[in-house]
């Protein structure tokens, strides 16, 4: 895997960040407040890359040995709320009338559509890098392949993760303020159409990792 930079990593994601909610400010004014929710779901993106910058920067310095394993479980619990604010755009179907004039789409639509697009792939890139700094510390204690498998099974996670935040409304916090609801909606999410909804997710999320892994390794010395 190559290395990178990863303040200038951390420098680049938060100018993104940043960018993106210039946008939304632009966007808010020209028509309202209604998705001022996604900068906090932005936020929510932004935890596991703080966790794994810590699980980085302790294995890179040689210290940390058990504490980077609830350092990763901490990671682990945040990561679904990167790629799960790709469920969001489902509030363009939830607002349709206000898009719709007669047989026009009004330009608020396209505005709002960039907006959700942009923070998507803001929160999408946080969640990925994140990802890669975990699967790179994995691979210098063992190797390439224990390193996917631990992405395969972080990605596979992860789509469950978006299953339970979407479609049963359930937060990070919950598994540790209630593991009653928790328990509860797993045993509800065991059906066809669940499972389906998380092979999908899980998919996606292996695909759109693997390309920008690709990208990365694509050139330049490998370690």
């Amino acid at each position: 895997m190559k290395e990178l930079n990863y303040p200038k990593v951390f420098m680049l994601l938060a100018a993104l960040s940043l960018a993106t909610l210039a946008v939304y400010r632009v966007i808010s004014l020209r028509t309202d407040t209604y998705y001022g929710f996604l900068i906090w779901n932005l936020f929510l993106a932004w935890i596991p890359f703080v966790f794994s910058m810590a699980v980085y920067q302790l294995d890179k310095w040689k210290v940390g040995g058990f504490m980077l394993l609830p350092l990763c479980g901490a990671w682990l619990l945040f990561f679904p709320n990167a790629p799960y604010i790709m469920t969001d755009l489902l509030h363009l179907t939830i607002r349709y009338k206000k898009y719709i004039a007669g047989d026009l789409v009004l330009n608020r639509y396209w505005y709002d559509l960039t907006m959700l697009l942009l923070f998507t792939w803001s929160a999408w890139m946080t969640g990925f890098f994140s990802l890669y700094q975990i699967q790179s510390v994995i691979y210098r204690k063992s190797n390439l392949f224990v390193s996917w498998v631990f992405v395969l099974v972080a990605c596979a996670l992860g789509g469950y993760g978006i299953l339970l935040g979407r479609v049963y409304r359930l937060n990070s916090w919950d598994i540790l303020t209630d593991r009653h609801q928790l328990y509860k909606l797993m045993v509800d999410s065991l059906n066809r159409q669940s499972l389906f909804f998380s092979l999908f997710m899980t998919f996606v999320l292996l695909v759109i990792y693997a390309t920008m892994y690709t990208f990365l390794n694509a050139r330049g010395k490998s370690d």
